[in-house]
């Protein structure tokens, strides 16, 4: 079903891939390659398929580009700020007046007479000067007075790209790290031009159209699949955790700035501020935190891998492996008889010694009567994913490429 030169070395690379498109929206870490997806589902796809989840949903990639296929699509994220990305990316946007709502906003942010309170919050001096704090509380203010949730909420993505430049965290990494004070004094305060440059470049990218319909939910993607009749989903296109969510990728720290100044009212979460209560609540709570099993899973492959790391690593992978293998449950029952699955999957290294997520994988749908079909590796170019980690005072060698699993369920589940 797939072409011939899918196989080729690199193909599923995209090198030299560049982003102007609905994509660009917003800044999220370790992001899918859209054309990808696409490309993974258009070959794969059957003429009966109506209807695609994404349990790990982030920035909404999959989902955009499923509803290119007219396929409806079913998001979940624990990240109250890829909740928000999903949300504006798979909206219709096409009976908003834009250039009016440039003409309000532009209008108060040029008048002096706009009176707004300014925003404070715990820590907000350590991560943002004194007049860009006034200047961002006047935006946050100006983005409040819109009466349409929906404007806010693209809104609130356009404040977020102006907080990513003009904040004092360094963000050549997705942990929270403060920037050398003479970085700080140096960055501009244009944060009312570059809002209302980001808004005017960046609404053409809305949908204009028309579109599937697109269900989000936010919070624990375990919880909220269980609740998701059985073989009701035709496809399942998702790149799962990878287990490194408190240390490589920070999904949380990455984007806790921006949910802290966006109002909470725009926001959706049953736990919003229990996830908002610290700096790396979010990433403590995802697959394999801190309300994991530990001994949920095993098999010899597993336990193979985990004999070769250092005891103090154990018990966090097998928390992650346990979480993983609830979720590969839920899908096992949620996808429909001939339904299709696709994982992006990378394997991420511990104590030195490689993760078999990929092999981990296979074997857990195999258990569940679903069987791998196709396989690919690709490096990775795109997913932002450092190549080297720090451990004190020594390099080690992070992941450096994927492999994209495809599924097919059969009789038994």
């Amino acid at each position: 079903m797939t072409k011939d030169n899918n196989n080729k070395s690199n193909f599923w690379d995209y090198k030299g891939s560049f982003r102007t498109d609905l994509h660009t929206l917003g800044h999220y870490p370790a992001t899918m390659v859209p054309e990808m997806q696409l490309k993974l589902m258009k070959d794969w796809k059957k003429n009966c398929y109506s209807i695609m989840l994404d349990p790990f949903a982030g920035s909404g990639t999959s989902l955009v580009e499923a509803q290119k296929l007219d396929m409806e699509v079913i998001g979940i994220d624990l990240n109250p700020y890829a909740i928000l990305l999903s949300q504006v990316k798979t909206h219709d946007y096409s009976d908003i007046k834009w250039n009016k709502v440039m003409m309000r906003i532009h209008k108060k942010i040029e008048s002096e007479d706009f009176r707004f309170p300014i925003h404070n919050f715990s820590n907000i001096k350590k991560w943002f000067r004194p007049d860009i704090i006034k200047s961002l509380s006047k935006i946050r203010n100006i983005i409040m007075s819109e009466s349409d949730p929906w404007i806010r909420k693209f809104l609130w993505v356009c404040m977020s790209e102006v907080i990513y430049t003009h904040s004092n965290d360094r963000t050549s990494t997705f942990k929270l790290y403060q920037k050398p004070k003479n970085q700080i004094k140096n960055i501009p305060n244009d944060i009312y031009s570059e809002f209302e440059k980001i808004l005017s470049k960046k609404h053409v990218f809305l949908p204009q159209k028309n579109l599937p319909n697109s269900y989000i939910y936010s919070g624990d993607s375990i919880s909220i699949c269980s609740k998701i009749p059985t073989e009701s989903v035709d496809m399942i296109c998702t790149s799962p955790p990878y287990g490194e969510n408190a240390t490589t990728v920070t999904y949380g720290q990455s984007s806790i700035l921006f949910l802290k100044w966006i109002d909470k009212n725009d926001l959706e979460s049953s736990n919003l501020d229990s996830l908002l209560s610290n700096y790396s609540a979010i990433d403590s709570l995802s697959l394999g935190g801190a309300k994991a099993d530990e001994y949920a899973y095993s098999s010899k492959t597993l336990e193979q891998y985990i004999n070769s790391i250092d005891s103090s690593k154990q018990k966090k992978v097998r928390k992650f492996i346990s979480d993983y293998w609830k979720i590969v449950k839920q899908l096992s029952r949620i996808i429909k008889k001939d339904g299709l699955i696709i994982f992006t999957v990378g394997n991420r290294v511990v104590d030195n010694e490689t993760q078999p997520l990929d092999k981990l994988t296979i074997e857990m749908f195999e258990k569940k009567g679903i069987n791998l079909v196709d396989e690919f590796s690709r490096n990775i170019l795109f997913r932002q994913t450092p190549q080297r980690t720090s451990k004190i005072n020594k390099k080690i060698k992070s992941m450096s490429k994927e492999k994209i699993l495809v599924f097919r369920k059969g009789n038994k589940w």
